[in-house]
């Protein structure tokens, strides 16, 4: 997986060069570099992203600067990002994360609920999207065992 990264790494800076306005470009060069654990890399180009369109790419840009924060060790920058995307979205993902942070915050019950509610979307989720989830999904079971 690494070495599909570096190459998506070079495509995305090619492209950079030839349209460095693209929010697309900067976005998934982002999110790749994030995935290569060069999360300070990684930050402004998905903040570059998100201050054209807070919504882009379906609120996966907004989980990965959550997730940037977090690789960062920015909790608190993380969690009011969780809580945008949460607004808009209902991902396994974000709420996962979410509630991993919760945890942290002693919000046992709250994080309960998030968990509750991955669990129990996945038994009415198309086949597709449990295939997509299952990581999630299988986290968020093992984190309620926990509790």
């Amino acid at each position: 997986a690494q070495g599909k990264l570096a190459k998506a790494e070079e495509s995305y800076r090619a492209a950079l060069q030839r349209d460095p306005t693209d929010i697309d470009f900067k976005a998934h060069l982002g999110q790749c570099l994030l995935r290569l654990n060069r999360a300070a890399e990684a930050k402004p180009l998905l903040e570059a992203a998100l201050a054209v369109d807070a919504k882009h790419d379906y609120g996966h840009t907004a989980m990965a600067i959550a997730e940037t924060h977090m690789a960062l060790g920015d909790e608190a920058a993380a969690f009011r990002m969780w809580e945008y995307v949460l607004t808009q979205h209902s991902y396994a993902r974000a709420k996962v994360q979410f509630a991993e942070l919760l945890l942290k915050r002693g919000e046992i019950e709250r994080a309960r609920g998030e968990l509750d509610e991955v669990v129990s979307d996945d038994e009415f989720a198309p086949k597709f999207q449990r295939q997509r989830e299952k990581v999630w999904v299988t986290r968020a079971r093992t984190l309620l065992k926990g509790l």
